[in-house]
């Protein structure tokens, strides 16, 4: 925890405040995606060419960063404020509860505490508002010191047209098609854009990626490589057709 504090002192006095909380929230949230492989098991396969990462579509990405992260509803019907609670990934075998998390009294973006739980940030735009709503989970994890994998381990193996499912507590469901999912190193600046707002309704998920590179000096004894990150379109429901009544 003094490492991400020492973090966030320095990304305050870099940016001395000018960006907006939402902006500083995405920064702190890249900053400590190393907590989303919070068992440090260093689980992820190596091939022989180098760390197993997915390079597929193309990445929405905003000029704007996140400082317009909450979205301005679609004009029609009210938009739907009941909570996130499931993730749905039928591919990677994903059914795990969603809880919604924020910043913590440091201004620290909060992680799950477990390897199997989602977590949606309430500083991105709710499923159904039109715009991007953002999720992380653990890649991996440990316990009673045995590496297990985390809800996100097999994310880089979903491909275009994947469905990614997400429920609200009244029973509301939204599908969504994978339409990217790419390895970002750490510290490429896409990783901040790819978490702004978009003018659709989209889904945007991100975990640890690559390897494990072991850092002794680190006080969170190392760093994943990559920031693996999905992306999804809402899909539309075609209306029903309508029939006239004959005369």
């Amino acid at each position: 925890m003094m490492a991400i504090k020492g973090i966030v002192r320095r990304l305050t006095n870099a940016f001395r405040w000018r960006r907006s909380r939402l902006t500083l929230a995405a920064i702190l949230l890249l900053a400590s995606m190393v907590l989303l492989g919070a068992g440090l098991a260093g689980l992820l396969l190596t091939g022989e060419d180098g760390p197993i990462v997915t390079y597929v579509g193309e990445l929405v990405t905003s000029d704007n960063g996140v400082s317009t992260a909450t979205a301005t509803p679609v004009p029609g019907p009210p938009p739907n404020d009941s909570p996130v609670v499931r993730m749905i990934i039928e591919k990677i075998g994903v059914d795990a509860p969603v809880i919604t998390l924020g910043l913590d009294e440091n201004s620290v973006p909060e992680v799950p505490t477990g390897p199997n739980e989602v977590a949606w940030y309430n500083w991105s735009s709710p499923p159904g508002w039109g715009s991007n709503a953002v999720f992380s989970g653990h890649v991996d994890w440990t316990v009673n010191g045995q590496p297990v994998v985390g809800v996100f381990y097999y994310l880089r193996d979903l491909g275009l047209d994947d469905v990614i499912k997400v429920v609200l507590e009244d029973g509301t469901e939204y599908s969504y098609k994978v339409t990217a999912n790419q390895a970002i190193e750490d510290g490429d600046p896409t990783a901040l854009e790819v978490m702004g707002a978009t003018p659709k309704d989209m889904v945007t998920i991100v975990t640890c990626g690559g390897i494990w590179i072991r850092d002794w000096t680190d006080p969170l004894g190392g760093r994943y490589t990559h920031r693996q990150v999905v992306q999804g379109e809402l899909i539309e429901e075609e209306p029903l057709p309508s029939f006239g009544v004959a005369p």
